[in-house]
């Protein structure tokens, strides 16, 4: 006989198998300011499937944790999502009641946020915030609870689990807190994870370990997962996809391998061209994308990347291009993009 557990995890499985688990259509946030409106997503569309890594990349600024914050509804004030949709297992989150979003986040959504020392509660040790949601959406008892959060904290490598169910974040390392932090975003199974640059300030060999954890839940699960990172190293080992972003828009997206090898978008191209390599002579300098990002305010009235692109005409100065297939799969931004 299935556990309640077993069988929510299988009704949630056999929901999300007929179609993505995330789907977003022309989705706008913007964060009134004194000196205006800076809108920081501006018709992002994109959507996930089950067993899919999907990497986010772009410059610092473009808008991928706001996307992320955005599918888990947690925008900060006074910031607000002003248009478009967002699809989690076949709901519309942003018309669901604040008690109801919180009851999709954990089963169906989770994050791994970027600083796991701030997004861990300094006040309550590690194991009990891991047991809250398991209480919470779950409905383990207390002793259950625990049992599972140490099996958890075991399970991401955290070594003597019993004994650091008790300790608090600041008693744990760099690394250790951001395993700390998956095993709080995978306790209730979602089915769709959101990593937000899970390694950054982590070494070498951490950052491999959590990028492991990661596609091993990939592949345990049938998680959707959305990888947000500046390397995109990583992207092209781990990602099945990606999308890369540029002034709160998707500018090209596919099959990251197809998106890798022919780059079709001028800030595709930069991005890949500024990328160290150890095989790249040394004696050259480093390529570098010309000029700064926009201020989000002030964007130009056609294509956000004109000022900074050797291709750029007086089409891109006045008209703002549309994502449009280039090749199967493969979608650009670009007034120029069939010209390779």
């Amino acid at each position: 006989m299935m556990t309640p557990q077993a069988e929510l995890s299988t009704e949630i499985a056999a929901k999300s198998a007929t179609g993505p688990v995330l789907e977003v259509r022309g989705l706008q946030v913007a964060f009134p300011t004194r000196d205006g409106v800076v809108t920081a997503l501006d018709g992002f569309s994109m959507r996930a499937t089950p067993g899919e890594i999907i990497g986010l990349v772009g410059e610092s600024g473009c808008g991928k944790s706001t996307a992320a914050l955005s599918f888990m509804r947690l925008i900060p004030k006074p910031g607000k999502i002003s248009g478009g949709e967002i699809w989690i297992e076949g709901q519309n989150i942003l018309k669901l009641r604040d008690a109801a979003m919180r009851r999709l986040r954990g089963p169906s959504v989770a994050m791994i946020f970027q600083d796991a020392l701030t997004a861990l509660d300094p006040r309550m040790p590690v194991g009990k915030q891991i047991c809250e949601p398991l209480q919470l959406h779950q409905r383990l008892s207390a002793r259950a609870a625990k049992a599972r959060a140490i099996e958890l904290l075991a399970s991401v490598g955290i070594p003597s689990p019993e004994r650091r169910f008790s300790q608090y974040p600041h008693e744990f390392s760099g690394g250790m807190r951001q395993r700390a932090m998956i095993a709080l975003a995978i306790s209730c199974n979602p089915r769709l994870l959101l990593a937000d640059e899970p390694t950054t300030a982590l070494d070498v060999t951490v950052q491999r370990q959590i990028l492991s954890l990661i596609a091993r839940m990939r592949d345990e699960t049938g998680a959707a997962i959305i990888l947000i990172t500046h390397d995109v190293g990583v992207v092209a080992e781990l990602c099945d996809q990606v999308i890369v972003m540029y002034a709160g828009r998707a500018v090209e997206s596919g099959p990251t391998r197809k998106v890798f090898t022919s780059p079709t978008h001028p800030y595709t191209i930069g991005l890949l061209s500024s990328t160290l390599e150890l095989a790249r002579d040394r004696s050259l300098p480093l390529t570098a994308i010309p000029g700064l990002p926009p201020e989000l305010i002030h964007l130009p009235p056609g294509c956000a990347f004109a000022p900074r692109c050797g291709r750029a005409d007086s089409l891109c100065s006045a008209a703002r291009p549309d994502l449009v297939a280039v090749a199967p799969g493969h979608q650009v931004a670009c007034w120029h993009g069939q010209e390779g």
